[in-house]
């Protein structure tokens, strides 16, 4: 049976974050409730798309999944569960921010079968959180991560945000020993990215914050590197760091082509060849009308946008996904996908950024050395296809 991963989009937060541009926002709960009650109703029509298909991982994201009642997690984990073929092994995630995973939500969601958490820290510095828009404290996750220990999770991940305004290598090496000292065995690490149309590009564009300098983010990545070793968690993707056998299996589906589904307000798909984006309009969402069958076309009725993915195309995507994984991209995978020679296809620049140290082979898989992966977006340009070149393929 083909493997299929799911997403579910949970919309709402108590405060949305000043670096934030996601779509999600606080609402009230008359909205929450109507919103939940479409998504269930997106779930259980779209069980047609997928009848020969095994669900090898669910997770639940944000916005602030925790800030729903528990509730609503359950009535969407029962509709999974009654019209999917979810896996016993399946990894089921779900996101949470401390000022609002309380011990009963916890709990509530330890019997529902979620199976790992996603616990949005960002930092262990208050001033930092401040200056991030964030409404929890330090303290706050501490009991919410202690929280869920007790009640048994053994897959939990810590969210932390590098280059934050008045950030220092000092400060984040603080930060991240806090973190690594409590035996975590999941760690994502995301560069700040200050998107338009935020608070925080506001503030900056106004000097009421500063961006760390260039040579302090080099020192932080440093400290990454030293602390991450230090504590025995392996880097397995850019920004991804775990110990042996807590790598978040999501993740490594969408790096590895494994095809997914989104559920719910301006979620994405890949499926059948095709990229398709949910309705990014609230209420453009909740007017529509699953009563019919779908098929993985019906653009005008469900979607915003769908991608029909050519070769060229799929084989970019493979290349961008795969190389973000530390294990690379493994020649003969590259083959039963393509039919296509791997070293043939881009043989001069593979030579190129190995005689530069920035790529390195094993018997079986290309990959990005340390170094290559901090300049990553540099050699990706020179090896994606481009839609114009000779036919090649």
């Amino acid at each position: 049976m083909k493997k299929v991963e799911l997403y579910i989009h949970i919309p709402f937060c108590e405060k949305k974050c000043n670096y934030c541009d996601f779509v999600s926002f606080h609402s009230s709960y008359d909205v929450i409730d109507k919103y939940i009650k479409k998504l269930i109703t997106e779930i259980e029509y779209k069980k047609y798309l997928l009848t020969n298909y095994e669900v090898t991982s669910i997770y639940i994201g944000g916005g602030t999944p925790s800030f729903i009642e528990s509730k609503y997690i359950s009535y969407i984990m029962e509709s999974i569960y009654n019209n999917y073929n979810v896996a016993k092994d399946s990894e089921i995630s779900i996101e949470v921010n401390p000022n609002s995973a309380s011990m009963n939500k916890l709990k509530n969601y330890y019997d529902l079968g979620i199976n790992r958490l996603s616990i949005g820290l960002q930092s262990a510095n208050d001033m930092e959180l401040k200056i991030l828009g964030r409404i929890h404290n330090y303290n706050d996750f501490l009991v919410s991560y202690n929280n869920a220990i007790h009640i048994g999770f053994k897959n939990i991940n810590i969210d932390l945000i590098n280059g934050i305004p008045t950030q220092t290598p000092t400060s984040y090496k603080k930060t991240l020993k806090q973190i690594l000292m409590l035996n975590i065995k999941h760690l994502s690490i995301y560069n700040l990215i200050v998107e338009n149309n935020t608070p925080m590009k506001t503030m900056l564009d106004n000097n009421e914050l500063q961006l760390p300098l260039e040579t302090d983010l080099l020192k932080i990545d440093d400290i990454t590197k030293e602390l991450t070793t230090h504590y025995h968690l392996m880097r397995y993707e850019i920004s991804n760091y775990a110990k042996t056998g807590f790598e978040c299996k999501h993740n490594l589906g969408y790096w590895s082509d494994v095809p997914y589904i989104g559920f719910g307000l301006n979620s994405s798909s890949y499926f059948e060849n095709k990229r398709l984006k949910n309705k990014s309009i609230l209420n453009n969402y909740l007017n529509l009308d699953y009563s019919k069958y779908i098929t993985i076309d019906d653009k005008s009725i469900y979607y915003d946008e769908i991608i029909v993915i050519d070769k060229i195309a799929h084989i970019n995507d493979y290349i961008i996904t795969g190389f973000r994984k530390t294990s690379g991209i493994n020649i003969h995978d590259f083959y039963d996908t393509f039919n296509l020679d791997f070293e043939k296809l881009f043989g001069t620049a593979l030579k190129i950024y190995q005689g530069m140290s920035l790529i390195n082979k094993t018997q079986d898989n290309y990959y990005f050395t340390y170094d290559g992966l901090n300049v990553s977006n540099k050699i990706l340009s020179d090896l994606l296809l481009k839609e114009n070149e000779p036919n090649i393929l």
